[in-house]
């Protein structure tokens, strides 16, 4: 089961974007998050496309409406946390279209549970295509060893085990602990070569240390 989360504009593009990109089928959910009090019945229309097409790919499909109000800052981003950590199977999340107040309290609600994300995407205003970007998870907070190991790497890399090892002065096998850490948090790429990885830092490693 998938569950798309999308901020809903007045122009369907976004949305069917990324129907058609990532496929949506018997039994997923559609989410399109709007604002409270609908001032303009454009962004009704949007909605009653979005539902119309659904219907014809398949009657389970189903999509529902996420009302928040946009006035009330702190209570969009508690809310859209509550919606993600509740979503349930693949989730991905497009952040664009909708109304500006919305959409950044959507990034931070995102920020926030970026663990609970299988896909965060944006669809370009400029070429009019569909993106993922990889959201950063720095809701974290390092201890010293593995802000000395991050650090390290940081300033070294690309780098191995080996050489962290000897530069930190401390053991393989606690350094291949750490990266293992550090790995889960996102804060490390680790790429095969040969015998042996390279590690190099994320942006989640950039934005932690």
């Amino acid at each position: 089961m998938k569950t798309y989360i999308s901020l809903s504009g007045f122009d369907t593009s976004q949305i069917v974007s990324l129907m058609v990109k990532y496929g949506i089928e018997k039994g997923d959910r559609l989410i399109l998050i709007r604002p409270e009090e609908e001032k303009d019945s454009r962004g009704e229309s949007t909605v009653q496309a979005i539902k119309d097409l659904s219907r014809q790919i398949d009657s389970s499909i189903e999509v529902a409406i996420h009302r928040v109000d946009h006035r009330d800052f702190e209570g969009m981003v508690v809310s859209l946390i509550d919606l993600l950590k509740n979503a349930q199977g693949q989730v991905t999340v497009n952040l664009s279209g909708g109304p500006r107040e919305i959409f950044l309290a959507l990034v931070v609600a995102c920020l926030s549970e970026s663990q609970k994300i299988f896909k965060t995407t944006n669809f370009s205003d400029i070429d009019r295509t569909m993106n993922e970007i990889v959201l950063p998870n720095i809701t974290h907070i390092l201890d010293e060893r593995l802000k000395r190991a991050l650090k390290d790497i940081s300033e070294n890399q690309p780098t191995t085990i080996t050489e962290i090892a000897q530069r930190l002065k401390i053991s393989e096998s606690t350094v291949s602990r750490q990266i293992g850490e550090l790995s889960e948090l996102r804060a490390l790429n680790l790429t095969p070569k040969g015998k042996t990885k390279e590690v190099r830092i994320t942006l989640t490693g950039k934005m932690l240390l």
